[in-house]
């Protein structure tokens, strides 16, 4: 009986520690697995930001395109995207030889 007392009880008693204690930084609601749902939740919030950004935008061309007060601009810039209309006055310049213009305004500017 008092090896029961003596070794026993320190020994589950020890067990006991070493377990909640294992529980409490590394187990499935430890601090660990806390700090992994904190950085969830901030990556969550910043597509949530995005989102409502985005959001905002399409409000105001959704307003925009509300039949009782049509943004002239905005019905142009529209049908020239979608139907790749050019207006005769227009000048386009092809993406590489655009691309080229830049370059060398970039290099004239280090000067």
């Amino acid at each position: 009986m008092r090896l029961l007392v003596d070794v026993a009880a320190p020994t589950v008693f020890m067990c006991g520690i070493f377990y909640f204690g294992y529980s409490a930084i590394i187990g499935a609601t430890g601090y660990r697995t806390l700090d992994v749902l904190r950085a969830e939740v901030d990556e969550r919030a910043a597509e949530v930001r995005a989102l409502s950004d985005k959001r905002r935008r399409l409000e105001i061309v959704a307003r925009q395109l509300n039949p009782k007060s049509l943004d002239p601009d905005l019905v142009d810039e529209k049908i020239r995207t979608v139907l790749g209309y050019v207006d005769e006055n227009d000048v386009v310049v092809p993406r590489d030889q655009f691309e080229e213009i830049l370059s060398e305004a970039g290099g004239q500017r280090d000067l």
